[in-house]
């Protein structure tokens, strides 16, 4: 027996005539009877009887298609399931990223990402670049969200989604709030608040300084810009941090003035080297971008 007598079978049962059959396959009545005869003869037994002109299952026919209706309902469950992976992967999505990210606009991303995919799982890894190249390149994450790239990053591709010039933070009220730009002369003695050694950032803004130590007090640090930006807020210190980590914490009691010489933030999006990228990686990929670029439209 073959699939398109087994349809037939069925469409008859359904709709208890040949002649319906026949229309809702879109085919001829002799045709479908002719299907239904192949299937008695590959199947030994006879499958209708007509009874006083009506076209009723055999006791043979009736267990047949019990089998058939069970068969049937696991071949719509499987379209089912290709319709579900063809609009959002299969059902798993690992994020690594750096702490400025997880803290900030990833949640948001992460958000519209389950109004579009409800019933996908997410886990959320956080760690500084190194760690995050790491886990994408093993393939314990299935992308990364990263501050730099540098040659210890093998077994991933990279892609800049996000470049933006870092802005100085200060408390409200501060001396500096006169100033509509400020630079590395204008932050003198000040208590400034150092993100750790091993952020790429780090090394990029202390070359915005003069080489005299005493030009800022470097008493505070701190792996992570949120933390930093809480710190000013309290009254500790000043900053220079991504503009997409200040937005988010304005309500700690910082202002933020444009720095220059520029000094400028980027985050990359890490993806395995050796590895296709699912649907979902796809769309949560293209989602960051989005909202990235949204977000530091204002500061390019």
């Amino acid at each position: 027996m073959n699939f398109k007598q087994v349809e037939a079978f069925r469409a008859v049962m359904l709709s208890g005539s040949m002649t319906a059959a026949a229309e809702s396959l879109h085919t001829s009545q002799p045709n479908i009877s002719r299907l239904i005869a192949q299937l008695e003869r590959n199947a030994g037994f006879k499958l209708f009887e007509r009874v006083a002109g009506r076209l009723l299952p055999t006791a043979e026919g009736a267990a047949l298609f019990a089998d058939v209706e069970r068969a049937f309902i696991g071949l719509h469950s499987l379209e089912k399931s290709a319709q579900n992976i063809r609009r959002a992967g299969t059902g798993r999505l690992r994020i690594a990223a750096v702490p400025s990210l997880s803290l900030t606009v990833l949640p948001r991303v992460i958000q519209r990402f389950r109004q579009e995919n409800p019933d996908v799982a997410i886990s959320l890894h956080t760690n500084d670049s190194p760690m995050v190249g790491h886990w994408t390149a093993s393939q314990f994450c299935d992308l990364g969200l990263a501050s730099y790239v540098g040659e210890d990053m093998p077994g991933v591709t990279t892609q800049l989604i996000c470049d933006v010039p870092g802005v100085c933070i200060f408390p409200k009220g501060h001396r500096l709030s006169a100033l509509a730009c400020i630079g590395p002369e204008d932050l003198k003695g000040e208590e400034f608040i150092s993100l750790s050694q091993n952020d790429g950032s780090r090394a990029r803004v202390d070359r915005a300084f003069p080489e005299d130590r005493g030009h800022r007090k470097l008493s505070l640090e701190t792996p992570y810009a949120a933390t930093a930006c809480s710190l000013v807020g309290l009254g500790l210190g000043v900053s220079i941090v991504s503009p997409i980590v200040a937005l988010e914490y304005l309500h700690t009691g910082i202002e933020t003035r444009p720095f220059r010489p520029q000094i400028r933030f980027s985050t990359y999006l890490l993806l395995p080297a050796d590895r296709p990228q699912s649907l979902l990686t796809q769309r949560f990929g293209q989602l960051i971008h989005e909202m990235l670029t949204d977000v530091a439209k204002d500061w390019q």
